[in-house]
């Protein structure tokens, strides 16, 4: 070795003549950002149960639907109260009973809302349990390395030897990487405890941050089959319930068409008198993971022209409600076999990463209580991501119980429970 080289190597020995280089100013605390950004609101620990009820009260678009089924209501009620004159029209049994199917599609379209405020508000949760799970190793990790770094700085011709073969960058590379994941999931946590406020109906209207109670990651108890699920889908999944209604009123139309006056120019349609409600089912994506588009209902509010081309307008919709409605159900399955496929993937990926857990768990706990030897230098990146990966997959579990939730309208309830003993502990006297 040189005597230019080994002048460099002790210039950024650290602790020791490093003083020359000028230090960044420190990053803020995360508890300093916490405060910053809570605006003086403190956080109040809640179960799950206990958000989902908040939840149900307080979210402006469960009261938006709420609404919207007023409103269906009161259609419904005025086609069914026309008295005088108005009941002579021709086509009024069929806009009372296009006022019916309205009332159908509003109940849909609010219980659907609620299950996707249900599944948003499961999901900020287990995912701010999981943050906070990472968080927690990420920050015994970084403490060993740094603690191993100070005691291996101590010993000048050790520190040399190391440097030179290449042992000093690696950890110091590891303890920037494990410094920036840990920023990172420390400021997850914080997004997603916003995000869950926000799905509880905002911060403004609690009055305080939600704190999960939970300190491990629920685990859901998934017994149905993939006939089940799909049955479930079929039958009670909100937009399916929306496009056979929106199928049946265009039906309905062609026949008020029909029924209207032959000398008129103009006539109304059904969407003068009731709100399919109508929502577009998955938007398409053509990013890393290809997804079909719906195609929607259409109808204008009025028709114009001599009847005949009305009622041939009225048939051309009605066809394309049957396409909607053919499309809808494809979709719907196809999101509920893949949830399906998702869960069994990740129930064999659990299986298969038990044989690791418990030796990742024994180094991680035996490395993070004392400094690194040569040997656990290189041990320990693929224990870390041993327990990552296990962690990643019993949140993608919990993640798809509740999306299974979502997809069958509510009609199936996935209970969580909390595990016996945690199924990793991190516990540094285990």
């Amino acid at each position: 070795m040189g005597i230019s080289h080994l002048a460099c190597l002790v210039l950024s020995v650290p602790g020791q003549l490093n003083f020359f280089a000028p230090k960044p100013p420190p990053a803020p605390l995360i508890s300093v950002i916490e405060d910053e950004i809570s605006r003086g609101l403190k956080p109040k620990v809640l179960s799950l149960e206990e958000c989902l009820g908040v939840s149900l009260e307080l979210q402006p678009r469960i009261e938006g639907a709420r609404a919207s089924l007023r409103a269906a209501h009161s259609a419904y009620n005025g086609a069914a109260n026309i008295r005088g004159l108005g009941r002579l029209a021709p086509d009024l049994s069929i806009r009372r009973a296009q006022s019916a199917q309205g009332l159908e599609a509003a109940e849909a379209a609010l219980n659907q809302e609620i299950e996707d405020t249900k599944y948003a508000v499961r999901r900020a949760y287990f995912t701010i349990v999981y943050a906070e799970i990472q968080a927690e190793h990420l920050a015994r990790l970084v403490a060993a390395l740094e603690r191993t770094k100070t005691e291996h700085a101590k010993d000048f011709s050790r520190w040399v030897i190391e440097e030179y073969i290449g042992i000093n960058s690696k950890m110091r590379m590891g303890l920037a990487e494990a410094q920036n994941q840990l920023a990172v999931a420390q400021l997850g946590r914080l997004k997603a405890r916003f995000l869950l406020a926000e799905e509880m109906g905002g911060i403004g209207a609690l009055g305080y941050i939600p704190q999960p109670a939970d300190k491990i990651i629920l685990k859901p108890k998934i017994s149905i089959t993939l006939e089940q699920l799909e049955k479930a889908v079929d039958e009670n999944r909100g937009e399916r319930i929306l496009s056979r209604t929106g199928l049946e009123v265009s039906r309905l139309e062609v026949e008020a068409q029909r029924r209207s006056n032959p000398f008129g120019l103009i006539n109304r349609t059904y969407a003068s008198f009731a709100d399919t409600n109508r929502v577009p089912i998955p938007t398409p994506e053509r990013g890393s993971e290809y997804r079909p588009g719906a195609i929607n209902l259409e109808m204008p509010p009025f028709m114009a022209g001599p009847k005949p081309y009305r009622v041939e307008r009225a048939v051309a919709l009605a066809d394309r409600a049957e396409s909607t409605e053919a499309t809808t159900t494809n979709l719907t399955r196809l999101e509920s076999r893949v949830a399906y496929l998702s869960y069994r993937e990740i129930e064999r990926r659990i299986e298969a990463e038990r044989t690791a857990i418990d030796d990742a768990r024994k180094i991680f706990n035996r490395v993070t209580k004392s400094t690194l030897s040569p040997m656990d230098s290189f041990l320990l990146p693929q224990s870390v991501q041993v327990l990552v990966n296990y962690d990643q997959l019993r949140f993608d579990r919990a993640l798809i119980a509740a999306e299974m939730m979502r997809l069958s309208g509510g009609s199936i309830e996935i209970p969580f429970e909390t595990p016996a003993k945690p199924e990793l502990s991190t516990d540094p006297s285990k």
